[in-house]
């Protein structure tokens, strides 16, 4: 049981002489809490290095929040399945690695011929060759003296992924996992490119890790929506749907929709604006307040395309579920979403 937080004031009750000056001040004050006692850690236990052909695996739990390093690893099946503070991968080759959400960077370093799954908050690569990345990065990822290096979005699953991604501080639904910056641009000969959505299930070996994830983890539900990003859209129409802030259940149920409904999913971004911006953005809604009310505060935009879009968006959202989420949606006009959706998804970056 956690111990009385006040002490007693011995001197108050029952007593007419005054305390001396300042000692109410210091009966009043609590006693500061207790320091939380940092776990000793051990370093071998946060590091994977100089292996060849094994099976490496971190369970849940087994990080806990804490920088996970991988050093001069040869052939070798990786996966760390807990989230983490950071991590750094140098100088592995034909390794296929999973690396489970990180709170803030991920670095790659000196690495060929790797295979990459991997959630994080930033990416950083220098020096790596022909690896194939599936990224949920919620910054723009940065290659830097890299060559061959191709990127899809992130498709994995497992049942305690969502609340790994939750202590990461990372909203599934902010992915800019396409919008690569390359330090070192290459306009004859690209250092990036796209890599087909199909081709991520061959990236890893599952079967290395089926004693410690089951099949039907695998086949749940996508905890990060996979997104086109910066591929080629089936058709020019599209819809875009904006969600005000504390809106997290009326996304998911959203994303769920889409999937039953088998929209496509071309972008999303979870952002806060500048009230300029936001007057820009929710202008269309007449609605003088609501700017003010965003201010300061996270909103989420979410756009998918195909054939009457919008009609379907517009349905769903009055005439299912959804509908007790209306004060929460704002879906844009059919007018308004090209321009709308440049300046939200490509022209207003985020504050570093």
């Amino acid at each position: 049981p956690r111990p009385n937080s006040r002490l007693p004031n011995m001197g108050a009750c029952g007593s007419k002489t005054s305390p001396p000056k300042g000692a109410k001040a210091a009966a009043a004050k609590p006693p500061p809490p207790p320091k939380k006692e940092r776990k000793k850690l051990d370093p071998a236990d946060y590091i994977f290095s100089k292996r060849t052909d094994e099976v490496l695996i971190k369970e849940e739990g087994s990080i806990d929040g804490e920088q996970f390093n991988v050093e001069e690893c040869k052939n070798c099946d990786i996966w760390l399945l807990d989230h983490m503070a950071t991590s750094f991968i140098d100088e592995c080759h034909n390794c296929r690695i999973f690396v489970g959400p990180s709170e803030t960077s991920v670095f790659i370093r000196n690495c060929t011929n790797c295979n990459v799954i991997m959630a994080c908050q930033q990416l950083r690569t220098r020096d790596c060759q022909d690896c194939k990345v599936a990224l949920f990065c919620s910054t723009e990822p940065i290659i830097e003296t890299s060559q061959n290096m191709l990127f899809a979005c992130f498709d994995f699953n497992y049942f305690s992924l969502r609340g790994q991604m939750s202590k990461a501080g990372l909203k599934p639904w902010n992915n800019k996992w396409s919008q690569v910056y390359d330090f070192n641009k290459n306009s004859d000969k690209p250092n990036w490119d796209l890599l087909p959505q199909e081709e991520v299930s061959k990236l890893l070996r599952p079967s290395t890790v089926s004693n410690v994830i089951s099949p039907e983890e695998f086949e749940s539900e996508p905890v990060v929506p996979i997104t086109l990003g910066s591929r080629p859209w089936p058709c020019a129409s599209s819809c875009v749907v904006i969600f005000l802030p504390d809106s997290e259940a009326f996304i998911e149920a959203f994303l769920s929709k889409s999937i039953q409904a088998g929209w496509t999913l071309g972008r999303t971004r979870a952002t806060l604006l500048q009230e300029d911006q936001l007057k820009i953005l929710l202008g269309w809604t007449k609605e003088s307040k609501l700017p003010s009310q965003c201010k300061g505060k996270e909103i989420t935009g979410i756009q998918v395309c195909g054939e009457g879009i919008h009609s379907q968006v517009q349905d769903a959202i009055s005439l299912t579920g959804l509908a007790a989420g209306s004060k929460h949606i704002r879906v844009v006009p059919a007018l308004e979403t090209l321009n709308l959706a440049k300046l939200f998804f490509e022209t207003w970056k985020d504050e570093v």
